[in-house]
């Protein structure tokens, strides 16, 4: 978060050095608040409390102090990185001008929440990043922490609510976050929701110095549900679209599948259904699919033609004339391999 650690106010108190007209880099920030959904976030974090239940730990009654350890793993905030796709809002900002700040502004930053909800859902939280402008002579540079940008060091970092809130979609969400500075060089910060026109409120307290990290590098999935096609039938359509357009078997320029009319283009790429790629040339299915068995493989370039995986007697014998696309030493190849032997004419 761009607060933690206290290291603004050591920013802002350097400015004294500064000669008049001189520039900060970076000049501003702007810290992003919304709400976010993620039951799998939540539920890892309340299933942590399950040791506590146990009543007869060793003879110890852990049951006593189990609404203490649950609160204290709600206190955490989780450092990690999500897509943004989970966001039920437009995040709110919060802008601090490092120009004209003053240290004192950042020892109490009290920030007030209007979300406008986007998707119906349960919203778990709110999730945090920040932005800087590095405002030059002639531009303005941003570095972002976005969840939509490349993911940087500082990740991202929800905190979630004990209770968490029902709402609507085109419902109102609002309330607060206040930092309050500590002598631990961090914050105190109080998240607190309601929703608009209900009683439903709900709040939550935590401390930035004791950390969930919850990274592990990788992109963060995107939240199921928001493909506007079946992703199932997007893949095959467009795997068959290919095959269409590139896996026509010819035998003298002829076409023999009913796929289409022959094309001797050597610079389309053809349909690889073999987790092997064919020289160099990538491969189209993904490894770990499954591929098919009933297309034939092949590869063409501007030296030997047309050359097939495979050599059969159809393809010798369809137009009865020799197969001039095949090279003698990739057809003897080809015999090697099938173990068995045919010979052009």
């Amino acid at each position: 978060m761009l607060y933690n650690e206290r290291m603004l106010e050591t920013y802002l108190h350097a400015r004294k050095w500064l000669k008049p007209g001189g520039k900060m880099f970076p000049s501003r920030g702007d810290l992003h608040v919304a709400p976010f959904t993620d039951e799998a976030l939540y539920l890892e974090q309340f299933n942590k409390a399950s040791f506590w239940y146990q009543t007869s730990f060793h003879g110890v009654d852990l049951s006593r102090i189990r609404n203490a350890a649950m609160k204290e793993y709600f206190r955490q905030p989780i450092v990690d990185t999500f897509d943004i796709r989970i966001c039920m809002a437009k995040s709110v900002r919060h802008v601090v001008d490092f120009l004209t700040a003053d240290e004192s502004d950042l020892h109490r930053i009290d920030i007030p929440l209007e979300f406008h909800i986007l998707e119906t859902g349960i919203c778990h939280g709110l999730a945090f990043w920040f932005d800087v402008a590095f405002t030059g002579s002639t531009q303005q540079i941003w570095l972002s922490t976005s969840p939509t940008e490349p993911l940087t060091h500082w990740y991202q970092v929800r905190c979630l609510l004990q209770t968490p809130i029902f709402a609507k979609e085109g419902q109102m969400l609002t309330g607060r976050v206040l930092l309050v500075a500590n002598n631990r060089q961090s914050y105190d910060v109080t998240m607190e929701l309601k929703l608009e026109g209900t009683t439903i409120a709900s709040s939550n307290t935590f401390d930035l110095k004791n950390p969930y990290f919850r990274y592990t590098g990788a992109t963060a999935p995107p939240p199921p549900g928001n493909n506007t096609t079946s992703p199932s039938e997007a893949f095959w359509t467009q795997l068959d679209a290919q095959g269409a357009r590139n896996a026509v078997n010819l035998v003298n320029g002829i076409s023999v599948n009913g796929l289409g009319e022959a094309s001797m283009d050597i610079g389309q790429p053809m349909l690889n259904t073999n987790l092997i790629g064919l020289g160099n040339q990538s491969n189209i299915i993904h490894p770990g699919c499954i591929p098919s068995t009933g297309r034939v493989q092949n590869t063409m370039n501007a030296s030997a033609g047309y050359l097939p995986s495979s050599v059969t007697a159809v393809m010798n014998l369809v137009g009865g004339s020799s197969n001039n696309f095949l090279s003698t030493s990739t057809l003897q190849q080809q015999n090697l391999m099938n173990g068995t032997v045919y010979r052009p004419k």
